[in-house]
Protein backbone atom coordinates (compact mmCIF):
# COMPACT_ATOMS: atom_id res chain seq x y z
CA UNK A 1 0.00 0.00 0.00
CA UNK A 2 1.33 3.26 -1.31
CA UNK A 3 1.39 5.84 1.38
CA UNK A 4 -0.02 9.43 0.63
CA UNK A 5 1.92 12.93 0.92
CA UNK A 6 3.00 13.81 4.35
CA UNK A 7 0.08 16.28 6.22
CA UNK A 8 1.81 19.09 8.35
CA UNK A 9 -0.55 20.05 11.56
CA UNK A 10 -0.75 22.91 12.85
CA UNK A 11 -1.37 23.81 16.67
CA UNK A 12 -5.21 23.74 16.49
CA UNK A 13 -5.75 20.64 14.56
CA UNK A 14 -3.73 19.00 17.63
CA UNK A 15 -6.70 17.77 19.89
CA UNK A 16 -8.68 16.68 16.86
CA UNK A 17 -6.04 14.44 15.34
CA UNK A 18 -5.01 13.51 18.84
CA UNK A 19 -8.80 12.37 19.70
CA UNK A 20 -8.77 10.45 16.46
CA UNK A 21 -5.65 8.80 17.29
CA UNK A 22 -6.80 7.59 20.86
CA UNK A 23 -10.05 6.29 19.34
CA UNK A 24 -8.21 4.44 17.50
CA UNK A 25 -5.96 2.83 20.10
CA UNK A 26 -9.06 2.05 22.44
CA UNK A 27 -7.85 4.65 24.58
CA UNK A 28 -4.96 2.52 25.72
CA UNK A 29 -1.02 3.51 25.91
CA UNK A 30 0.50 1.75 23.61
CA UNK A 31 3.74 1.28 25.70
CA UNK A 32 2.29 1.17 29.25
CA UNK A 33 -0.88 -0.86 28.15
CA UNK A 34 -2.64 1.31 30.54
CA UNK A 35 -5.87 3.55 29.91
CA UNK A 36 -4.91 7.33 28.82
CA UNK A 37 -5.21 9.96 31.11
CA UNK A 38 -3.32 12.59 30.42
CA UNK A 39 -2.69 11.45 26.11
CA UNK A 40 0.27 13.21 24.11
CA UNK A 41 0.35 13.59 20.57
CA UNK A 42 3.50 11.42 20.39
CA UNK A 43 5.90 12.28 16.93
CA UNK A 44 9.77 11.50 15.93
CA UNK A 45 11.35 13.98 16.97
CA UNK A 46 13.86 16.27 14.50
CA UNK A 47 15.84 18.60 16.11
CA UNK A 48 17.64 16.73 18.29
CA UNK A 49 18.02 12.78 17.10
CA UNK A 50 16.84 13.89 13.26
CA UNK A 51 14.00 12.21 13.68
CA UNK A 52 10.88 12.54 11.04
CA UNK A 53 9.02 14.80 13.07
CA UNK A 54 5.87 12.09 11.89
CA UNK A 55 3.20 11.60 14.37
CA UNK A 56 3.66 7.74 15.87
CA UNK A 57 0.67 7.77 17.83
CA UNK A 58 -0.86 8.71 21.30
CA UNK A 59 0.50 8.10 24.64
CA UNK A 60 -0.08 8.78 28.54
CA UNK A 61 2.66 11.55 29.69
CA UNK A 62 4.78 9.05 31.78
CA UNK A 63 5.61 6.92 28.28
CA UNK A 64 6.22 10.12 25.99
CA UNK A 65 8.59 11.58 29.18
CA UNK A 66 10.37 8.13 28.90
CA UNK A 67 10.60 8.03 25.09
CA UNK A 68 11.43 11.40 24.86
CA UNK A 69 14.34 11.07 27.53
CA UNK A 70 15.23 7.41 25.85
CA UNK A 71 15.42 8.88 22.03
CA UNK A 72 17.10 12.64 22.93
CA UNK A 73 20.20 10.34 25.33
CA UNK A 74 21.33 8.43 22.58
CA UNK A 75 23.52 11.33 21.75
CA UNK A 76 24.46 11.81 25.22
CA UNK A 77 25.70 8.22 25.31
CA UNK A 78 26.85 8.23 21.70
CA UNK A 79 24.14 5.01 21.15
CA UNK A 80 23.49 5.21 17.29
CA UNK A 81 19.48 6.36 16.90
CA UNK A 82 18.81 3.52 14.16
CA UNK A 83 20.02 1.15 16.67
CA UNK A 84 17.39 2.37 19.54
CA UNK A 85 14.47 0.02 18.94
CA UNK A 86 17.37 -2.98 18.95
CA UNK A 87 18.97 -1.29 22.62
CA UNK A 88 15.52 -1.14 24.31
CA UNK A 89 14.77 -4.80 23.76
CA UNK A 90 17.99 -5.45 25.03
CA UNK A 91 17.14 -3.76 28.08
CA UNK A 92 13.91 -5.60 28.14
CA UNK A 93 15.42 -8.80 27.94
CA UNK A 94 18.61 -7.97 30.22
CA UNK A 95 15.49 -7.02 32.81
CA UNK A 96 14.47 -9.67 32.74
CA UNK A 97 16.73 -12.33 33.19
CA UNK A 98 17.32 -13.76 36.58
CA UNK A 99 19.27 -11.80 39.10
CA UNK A 100 22.45 -12.73 41.00
CA UNK A 101 22.76 -13.47 44.91
CA UNK A 102 24.42 -10.45 45.95
CA UNK A 103 23.12 -7.22 47.12
CA UNK A 104 24.52 -3.99 46.27
CA UNK A 105 26.06 -2.05 49.04
CA UNK A 106 23.97 1.34 48.46
CA UNK A 107 21.23 -0.92 48.87
CA UNK A 108 22.47 -1.77 52.40
CA UNK A 109 18.79 -1.38 54.66
CA UNK A 110 19.12 2.11 56.40
CA UNK A 111 19.26 1.69 60.18
CA UNK A 112 15.97 3.13 62.04
CA UNK A 113 16.51 6.57 63.70
CA UNK A 114 14.20 6.56 67.27
CA UNK A 115 11.22 9.26 66.92
CA UNK A 116 11.95 12.54 68.61
CA UNK A 117 7.89 12.26 69.96
CA UNK A 118 8.56 8.75 71.18
CA UNK A 119 11.92 9.77 72.99
CA UNK A 120 9.72 12.38 74.75
CA UNK A 121 7.13 10.26 75.50
CA UNK A 122 9.73 7.80 77.44
CA UNK A 123 10.92 11.08 79.48
CA UNK A 124 7.22 11.87 80.14
CA UNK A 125 7.02 8.45 81.69
CA UNK A 126 10.21 8.59 83.57
CA UNK A 127 9.71 12.05 85.06
CA UNK A 128 6.41 10.72 86.80
CA UNK A 129 8.51 8.32 88.77
CA UNK A 130 9.69 9.71 91.89
CA UNK A 131 13.73 8.07 91.85
CA UNK A 132 15.10 9.22 89.20
CA UNK A 133 18.49 8.64 87.67
CA UNK A 134 20.17 10.88 85.22
CA UNK A 135 18.13 10.43 81.56
CA UNK A 136 20.08 10.12 78.64
CA UNK A 137 19.95 12.25 76.14
CA UNK A 138 18.18 12.19 72.70
CA UNK A 139 21.34 10.45 70.66
CA UNK A 140 22.62 12.68 67.95
CA UNK A 141 22.89 9.47 65.41
CA UNK A 142 18.99 9.28 66.16
CA UNK A 143 19.73 5.34 67.30
CA UNK A 144 18.28 3.50 70.18
CA UNK A 145 20.89 3.09 72.39
CA UNK A 146 21.22 0.23 75.24
CA UNK A 147 19.78 2.48 77.92
CA UNK A 148 16.95 3.88 76.32
CA UNK A 149 16.30 0.40 75.27
CA UNK A 150 16.41 -0.71 79.00
CA UNK A 151 13.91 1.84 79.60
CA UNK A 152 11.61 1.56 76.88
CA UNK A 153 11.29 -1.99 78.33
CA UNK A 154 11.16 -1.15 81.86
CA UNK A 155 8.50 1.40 80.99
CA UNK A 156 6.63 -0.69 78.94
CA UNK A 157 6.87 1.44 76.24
CA UNK A 158 7.27 0.29 71.96
CA UNK A 159 9.63 2.89 70.64
CA UNK A 160 8.80 4.48 67.24
CA UNK A 161 11.47 4.79 64.50
CA UNK A 162 11.11 7.50 61.47
CA UNK A 163 10.15 5.54 58.27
Amino acid sequence: MKRSKNIQLTSSKIPKIRNQLLEKQNGICPICKEQVKSPCLDHHHKRKIKGTGLVRGVLCRNCNSFIAKAENNCIRFAIDQSKLPEILRSVANYLEQDHTIFIHPSEKPKEKKLKKSSYCQLKKEYLKCPVRTLFPDYPKSGKLIKSLEKLYQYYKLEPGFYK
